[in-house]
């Protein structure tokens, strides 16, 4: 039997195992201007398809495939579901985000685009169609083979309200005017609107597993809560590698499809990802030092500089690196409750801005080497405004801001009272990291200013769920930036701040992204504008506006950016020419790394044993370093 034999014949059965859905299939009737169904003659024939040849493949193929690579994990997640209540989690881009592919990936190093699930694209003469043939031999991590279906379907999906998931529903409502079928493996995404960046956003459509969501249902939540949803990825959690509280392991797929196509092959290469639950980092990072993890992130000034006496970086076996990156950097600050008094008035916030000393942060406990983060869009090339810069620190003119808000007289402890003898006095809420130990900084520098922060630690997934529920005064928080245009609807509109309750009244709105509860009508208005704009130009103008807007409300007090990631690994541990590549957020992103198993039975057995690789070594990979 051919190999191109056997693929049409697993096709034809893996495809006949999923039975139409008819919810699904009515779903599609309804909106016929949306979902669309054509013949591959039907085709325009004056397509120019690309297929990224002319990019350079980025994954070395000296990599070994095979092992297991031990990390840690401070928490497993609340749940396994991708979508829904408590899906957005710290856990997420280990599961989901970096274990799945789109019709097309950007290159980590020249952001073109590169195939993915579609091996080859097009887009029409007036830019408000993109064609895509689709790769025959790609399957989800269940077995079941990527049709066109499984695109149409992901609309279904996310539009329910079984999902339960308003900014999923919102974006494949808004971002996408249709979809064509041609047949199992053609298919045409179609835009809205006229906009620039047009490929990356309807290039950036992925399929939703028909298959695995056959009972999807009113029961949604609860019936998928701990079951891995199944990716087009290299990894799956199957049962018994989700341990909750105790470990999270990721299995490599079998024959894997991406280990023929050029940009995938050389990439994911261990076995097992294993993920143990070391609640407290001191604890992780001894382990580290007895060579029971592989690797780990040594950002803190304290781990990094504090290497440099330990055993195993003394005698050559452990190695520092510093990796300087270049991406969107990451909002890294405290977010205030607006919808929580005193944190409902502006001059509480501009005040807190002023009495919030950050430099002292960066200068002390991390010696330096971070950097103060100036808004909440920053790294986002020229929709970024250079011009907004975060507010000093000031006794003076934080006491002079909650004045004017009516904290104007001093209490015998010296919190700011206002003439109803309320105090200024606010919970600030922190996760269980190594961050926490700069809290009495922060509590410090603020009673100078007159206000009272209330210290809260809390384990991760129980700050998350807090955090979403809109629970909290003030949290330090960070939101991962994906792209470089600004998408500022689910942090910062309306929308996502307030339900209207059946009464009329308002309330916080649960579960969304705008953590600080913004509601500004301008700004409304400028994130719609944004979202409908056709030109470049006008995108700039108006994500500067926005972010003016955004830097007056003071709802986010921004703190600090890191130029790149640091780790610790093992001599074991291989990574490829050049360390990494430009877009990688952390040593994983992109699967590049491999571990050499013959080189980790010797060389830790020769370190227990009391033995010397060689020098110390830290490498600085700084091709991409930024001015």
């Amino acid at each position: 039997m051919t190999r191109l034999l056997a693929i049409l014949l697993a096709c034809a059965c893996a495809a006949a195992d999923v039975p139409k859905d008819g919810r699904a299939e009515a779903f599609y009737r309804s909106l016929p201007e949306f979902f669309r169904f054509a013949r591959p003659s039907d085709l325009p024939g004056d397509l120019r398809w690309k297929d990224g040849s002319e990019q350079k493949e980025f994954a070395d193929p000296a990599a070994v495939r095979g092992g297991t690579l031990r990390l840690f994990t401070t928490s497993t997640p609340p749940t396994l579901r991708r979508v829904g209540p408590n899906a957005n989690n710290g856990f997420r881009g280990e599961l989901y985000d970096q274990n799945d592919f789109a019709l097309l990936s950007a290159h980590p190093d020249t952001e073109e685009p590169i195939p993915a699930l579609a091996t080859s694209w097009a887009l029409s003469a007036d830019g408000m169609t993109a064609y895509f043939r689709l790769d025959p031999d790609a399957r989800f991590t269940d077995g079941q083979p990527v049709t066109a279906d499984d695109y149409l379907f992901t609309f279904y999906f996310h539009r329910s309200p079984w999902a339960n998931a308003e900014w999923y529903a919102d974006y494949y409502s808004r971002e996408f005017a249709g979809i064509t079928k041609y047949d199992d493996h053609t298919i045409a995404v179609h835009a809205p609107r006229k906009r620039p960046y047009q490929l990356e956003w309807l290039g950036g459509l992925r399929p939703t597993p028909r298959g695995f969501f056959r009972d999807f249902g009113p029961d949604y939540e609860r019936r998928y809560n701990d079951r891995f949803h199944p990716t087009t990825g290299a990894y799956e959690v199957r049962p018994e590698g989700f341990r909750r509280e105790r470990s999270m392991t990721l299995s490599r797929v079998k024959d894997w499809w991406g280990d023929r196509r050029r940009f995938y092959r050389h990439r994911y290469n261990p076995d097992e990802v294993t993920y143990t639950v070391i609640r407290d980092v001191d604890g992780a990072y001894q382990t580290l030092l007895a060579g029971e993890l592989d690797f780990m992130p040594i950002n803190m000034p304290r781990y990094w500089y504090g290497t440099n006496d330990k055993e195993p970086y003394l005698r050559g076996y452990l190695t520092k690196a510093q990796f300087f990156n270049d991406i969107p950097r990451p909002p890294y600050g405290l977010y205030l409750n607006t919808q929580r008094p005193p944190l409902d008035n502006l001059d509480v916030r501009v005040g807190l801005q002023h009495a919030t000393d950050w430099q002292r942060v960066l200068d002390g406990f991390y010696r330096g080497d971070y950097e103060r983060l100036n808004q909440f869009c920053e790294g986002l090339g020229k929709f970024t405004d250079p011009t907004i810069r975060a507010r000093p620190y000031s006794p003076e003119l934080a006491r002079a801001s909650f004045a004017r808000a009516g904290f104007d007289r001093e209490g015998l402890d010296g919190i700011l009272q206002d003439a109803a003898g309320r105090r200024l006095s606010l919970r600030l809420t922190f996760d269980t990291s190594d961050r926490r130990k700069y809290l009495a900084t922060l509590v410090e520098s603020a009673r100078h200013c007159g206000v009272e922060l209330r210290p809260e630690t809390l384990e991760h997934t129980t700050m998350y769920r807090k955090v979403m529920e809109k629970n909290h005064d003030m949290c330090l928080w960070a939101w991962s930036v994906s792209s470089r245009i600004p998408q500022l609807w689910e942090s910062h509109h309306s929308d996502n701040a307030l339900d209207t309750l059946p009464d009329g009244r308002k309330a916080p709105k649960r579960q969304t992204n705008n953590i600080t509860g913004i509601s500004h009508p301008e700004l409304d208005s400028l994130i719609d504008r944004f979202r409908a704009a056709t030109e470049e130009q006008e995108m700039v103008d108006l994500s500067r506006r926005m972010q003016r807007i955004m830097h007056d409300q003071a709802d986010f007090i921004p703190g600090f950016k890191v130029p790149g990631y640091r780790i610790a690994h093992w001599s074991w541990v291989r990574f490829p020419a050049g360390f990494d590549v430009k877009s990688s957020e952390d040593p994983s992103s992109f699967g590049l790394l491999w571990i050499d198993g013959t080189a980790r039975t010797k060389d830790l057995a020769d370190y227990k044993a009391g033995g010397r690789r060689g020098p110390p070594r830290t490498e600085i990979h700084d091709r991409w370093r930024g001015d």
